[in-house]
């Protein structure tokens, strides 16, 4: 713990680490403490490794979602730190420093910002002293406060607006199509869209059992507009992070069962393996992270999305990865670490894991292609097999009353969410899990990007050791 005194305003600093395939946090510090205006600096220091951006094919990049979390001294009330924003185009600054060669963008809630290249490159990042403005005197603290604050970090992989198309036109179960024919369907704004089985409508391969008529609303997210989605399923690390960082009542609701792998007492749990992806995660466990970290879920249009790509001509049952040859993970090294690889296949079924998930990232380096690595066009991991995973879903009332909006940053005081417009904590309503787990190597067509085997389920308990997941946040 390191103390910093700036004026009258005692500033405690916490190093905080975010496991993501490497991404660490350090130098994290206080700085520049404005009375006047009630702001302050905080700097930090920041690697990642396998970090691209490309103005060809994808025209994507990858980066980090970046927020902060921070308590008075001697309270349990973890609270979310208020960044600066300055709308674009205007002659206000946001007060961040960008250090050479990254862009540091902070959306309009101001609950974090996004970190990215600023110009085509791939390969790890190592950006130095970087600082953003904390607005403190916005969240109620004041010159004199003492406080504690702690930096997380998640890897996310920006997908761009474009249009794209729902379903593949092959055999997968409930898949998205045309009405009147089986093909797939264009998804070409966020407008709404009319629900059937006529001509021009979206309508599902089984009529109305996952799906029925009537009209999915605009608010609901499409896929449409760009997006930024988690790179990697949650990983051990950073459910230990939120579980550390809310105070006990909340905790004893989220607490993990024993396989879990974590250790420790609240709020000191550490995790066993902390790259390796996070299951036995209930649809109420995701949304409370997401809302924690100021994410949001995906729709299950936007998985799709995020998986095909836009722009793309579908491939009749393809995976993630863009096309059908599969293949389970065998022979590992270092299983459970860091330093985790596999010498063949491209998707976690459980069969060669051992019926385990497996390290963020563990298929991804420099070297490896989409079906080796198992990437979706824009980069993101894992989304076929390892962990499934919770989409809101766009085939009952409570997922269509989704409109997409982020997470505050904040829980009830029973753990669970608290915005009115997600998937049901009561209920567990407006759910799907897409993408297949570790446990269903006996049904490999579960891994498909269009498969809807379970287009709408849910589940409150945490009774499933390949339930897991990632969340997004809306581009701006």
């Amino acid at each position: 713990m390191k103390k910093l005194i700036s004026l009258s305003f005692l500033l405690v600093c916490i190093l905080t680490h975010a496991f993501a395939n490497n991404v660490t946090t350090s130098n994290v510090f206080l700085t520049g403490q404005n009375a006047a205006s009630d702001f302050s600096l905080i700097n930090y220091s920041i690697t990642w490794e396998n970090s691209w951006r490309t103005s060809t094919n994808e025209n994507n990049y990858d980066g980090c979602w970046i927020f902060a979390k921070f308590r008075k001294v001697n309270s349990d009330n973890w609270q979310h730190a208020t960044i600066n924003y300055a709308a674009p185009g205007t002659a206000v600054a946001c007060g961040h420093t960008q250090p050479a060669g990254s862009t540091i963008q902070t959306p309009a809630d101001g609950k974090g910002i996004w970190m990215y290249r600023s110009a085509n490159g791939q390969g790890t990042v190592n950006w130095a002293n970087a600082r953003i403005r904390w607005n403190y005197g916005v969240d109620g603290v004041l010159d004199n406060d003492s406080v504690e604050i702690r930096l997380f970090a998640v890897e996310m992989v920006y997908c761009p607006q474009s249009v794209f198309n729902l379903g593949s036109g092959g055999s997968e179960t409930y898949h998205f199509r045309d009405g009147a024919v089986d093909t797939y369907f264009p998804i070409t704004s966020e407008n709404s869209i009319a629900c059937g089985p006529n001509a021009g409508n979206l309508w599902t391969s089984s009529g109305g059992t996952y799906w029925f008529t009537g009209t999915l609303p605009a608010a609901y997210p499409k896929g449409y507009k760009a997006v930024w989605c988690m790179k990697y399923e949650v990983s051990q690390q950073q459910y230990v992070d939120f579980l550390n960082t809310i105070d006990y009542n909340k905790y004893v609701n989220k607490a993990p069962l024993n396989n879990y792998n974590i250790a420790g007492t609240h709020p000191n749990l550490t995790a066993a393996n902390p790259e390796r992806a996070m299951s036995y995660i209930s649809c109420n466990d995701i949304l409370s992270i997401l809302d924690w970290s100021a994410l949001r879920p995906f729709s299950e249009l936007e998985y799709e999305k995020i998986c095909r790509g836009g722009n793309q001509v579908p491939i009749a049952n393809e995976y993630a990865w863009g096309n059908t040859t599969i293949n389970d993970l065998a022979s590992p090294t270092n299983q459970g670490t860091s330093t985790e690889t596999w010498a063949t296949g491209n998707c976690n079924f459980g069969t060669g894991t051992g019926s385990l998930p497996i390290r963020c990232g563990a298929l991804a380096t420099n070297a490896t292609g989409r079906t080796a690595s198992g990437a979706t066009y824009y980069g993101v991991m894992e989304m076929s097999g390892n962990i499934w995973e919770w989409a809101v879903s766009a085939a009952d009332v409570t997922g269509r009353a989704f409109d997409g909006s982020h997470g505050d940053g904040y829980l009830l005081s029973t753990g669970e969410h608290n915005m009115a417009l997600w998937p049901s904590a009561v209920s567990g309503a407006g759910w799907s899990i897409r993408g297949g787990g570790y446990y269903n190597a006996g049904n490999i067509s579960l891994f498909a990007i269009s498969d809807r085997y379970y287009g709408s389920y849910s589940s409150l308990t945490k009774n499933a050791g390949n339930y897991g997941g990632r969340g997004c946040r809306t581009g701006e």
